[in-house]
């Protein structure tokens, strides 16, 4: 696909074999509103036994965003070009609609210039699970966020975080998150800010974060990040952070984490077997 607008192909059904695919939405400036590519997805997939195997696209969206009723999808030697906002999950829950994803593997990518690497989003109230989801050997060359969950999703366009009066979460269980190296984007953002605050804002962002965990109290278990050696852009690995609350992990979770949750410095942690 050469210079697409608002595009994306959806993929449904079973047993599918997808192999090099190609995508060239580029246009404008990463950090400029006009003419950015807004909206070019690679692949939106919503399938099960589903195998992409090699892709190489430059675009404003997502390269691969797995969907509700995804199971058993295998991503693999990609490269995420010019603004990707990353290898996904969701968004999820919308509505409070239960959503179901497991069994997906993403490994072997290279993400240049990508406001995220690896990305988790659900809504705000929404239910059923994501489980079993691997993020593997991912090069990172200017990447705004290499690692980023949150299962408090809102339109910033309408206002500010709404309150989770249904109490609920698509609850995430399993994510692991492996072999990531590089280094950050100077901004956390990119052409697609155009609300205040921007769409994909954080509270304490500041372009120095390989880890941004936005968790809803005790429904996140068994997440786990191993070989993360990412720095901030012309800094060392000793200024690389996170963003972490840990009052939001589920009881023994940090016992397997892999890193101190804390907002704070970047300290990997023993895994305890």
């Amino acid at each position: 696909m050469i210079k697409p607008v608002a595009h994306g192909i959806r993929i449904t059904g079973t047993n599918i074999l997808v192999t090099q695919h190609y995508v060239d939405a580029k246009h404008g400036s990463r950090d400029s509103s006009v003419g950015f590519p807004f909206n070019t997805d690679g692949f939106n997939v919503g399938g099960q036994n589903i195998t992409i195997d090699g892709y190489y696209g430059n675009n404003g969206d997502d390269c691969v965003s797995i969907l509700n009723g995804a199971k058993n999808v295998v991503a693999r030697n990609g490269y995420c070009g010019f603004s990707s906002h990353g290898l996904s999950i969701g968004s999820l829950g919308s509505n409070g609609q239960n959503s179901q994803v497991s069994n997906i593997l993403f490994e072997n990518w290279v993400m240049d210039g990508a406001v995220y690497g690896a990305r988790f989003k659900s809504w705000t109230g929404g239910n059923g699970l994501a489980a079993n989801i691997t993020w593997r050997n991912l090069v990172l060359r200017n990447v705004s966020t290499p690692i980023f969950i949150t299962q408090n999703y809102y339109d910033q366009g309408k206002g500010p975080r709404p309150n989770n009066t249904a109490g609920t979460s698509t609850h995430i269980d399993n994510f692991h998150f492996e072999n990531f190296s590089g280094y950050l984007n100077p901004s956390w953002t990119d052409g697609t800010c155009i609300s205040d605050p921007c769409w994909n804002y954080v509270e304490g962002i500041d372009a120095t974060q390989a880890i941004i965990f936005d968790l809803y109290n005790g429904t996140a278990t068994n997440l786990q990040a191993k070989n993360i050696h990412v720095r901030p852009y012309r800094a060392g690995y000793d200024a690389t952070t996170v963003i972490c609350d840990p009052a939001t992990l589920a009881p023994g979770a940090q016992d397997t984490l892999g890193f101190k949750c804390q907002d704070g410095p970047f300290v990997a942690t023993p895994i305890v077997s």
